[in-house]
């Protein structure tokens, strides 16, 4: 049953008098789940604690990843579970290792690929969920 409201939100479906497009709760949670990981701390602006840390390293060189690692995790936890109550026992993987990006400009860049796994439970369905996603951070060039 599609009853949640899908983002991005079409504003100009409201403005015609269209139905908004509706999304299962599955979509949804990954949606807010993408929402927050692409958003940084103090980005709303009525939230200033939505969204995750990941973005204060994109132009970091990053030596210490197990700090990284630790630190994002962290974040990513306590924002999912502040801001998606639809999602219970909640468990983050993150994976974070440098690979070679090709490039037009250069012919290959070092960047930091984070690799990240939400698992939970829907607590409405029981059922299990899982969301993947893959990030690069780090700075322009080397």
């Amino acid at each position: 049953m599609e009853t949640y409201l899908d983002i991005p939100f079409r504003c100009a479906d409201i403005i015609a008098k269209k139905d908004a497009a509706r999304v299962d709760i599955k979509t949804s949670i990954h949606n807010m789940i993408h929402l927050i990981t692409v958003t940084s701390y103090n980005e709303v602006r009525h939230d200033p604690f939505f969204g995750t840390e990941i973005w204060k390293y994109d132009f970091e060189n990053i030596y210490n990843t197990h700090f990284l690692k630790d630190e994002l995790k962290k974040s990513i936890s306590v924002s999912i579970q502040n801001n998606e109550k639809r999602l219970i026992n909640i468990q983050i993987d993150l994976q974070i290792e440098q690979v070679e990006v090709s490039s037009r400009i250069y012919n290959k860049r070092i960047k930091t690929q984070i690799r990240l796994l939400v698992s939970g439970v829907i607590e409405k369905t029981n059922e299990r969920f899982e969301h993947k996603e893959t990030f690069f951070i780090g700075p322009l060039s080397y």
